[in-house]
């Protein structure tokens, strides 16, 4: 007898899923929540071009950024020439299939520039090129600078290639 009074005193207690019983209604939300970020975070990837071989974002910054540069030392804007882009986007194809002949930030006395950017740097928010390049090269190599700033030079080609890691930027003025 003292067997079934011991049961009886503890009545079954029942089963609930989780996010199910009222008293949680904060689980709902915070997968809820869950959700929207992880939704925003693979939105802003995907915007960002970091899946792309050729983040068409680069050459548009790039431009706006040189020609900042050009106006704030009183030089006329540089033209994005198709010639010139053709040859920067083959010689950015040669340094994506050889990256360890190639310096990031070395130039040539010809105007042509060589940068390798990581693909993670231009999927962050709020990246800035001009940062990354132009500012970052100031200082290690002159090169690209001096091709930038030099009053002779009217046009630009900007070609960009990329792996699975990196982009690889060629930059040729004229």
């Amino acid at each position: 007898m003292s067997a079934t009074y011991s049961i009886r005193n503890y009545p079954q207690q029942h089963v609930h899923p989780l996010g199910l019983n009222r008293k949680k209604k904060y689980l709902k939300v915070f997968l809820l929540a869950l959700l929207i970020a992880v939704t925003g975070i693979a939105y802003l990837a995907y915007t960002s071009g970091i899946f792309s071989d050729a983040n068409p974002e680069i050459p548009r910054q790039m431009m706006t950024r040189i020609n900042l540069e050009r106006q704030s030392n009183n030089l006329q804007p540089l033209e994005l020439s198709a010639p010139l882009t053709s040859a920067a986007l083959k010689k950015s194809q040669d340094v994506r299939s050889t990256p360890l002949a190639y310096q990031a930030g070395s130039s040539n006395t010809d105007g042509t520039s060589v940068f390798i950017v990581p693909k993670l740097s231009w999927a962050i928010s709020r990246f800035d090129s001009r940062q990354t390049i132009v500012d970052g090269f100031e200082n290690t190599d002159t090169g690209f600078r001096t091709a930038v700033l030099n009053p002779q030079y009217h046009a630009i080609g900007i070609g960009v290639t990329s792996d699975s890691y990196n982009y690889y930027i060629v930059t040729v003025c004229q």
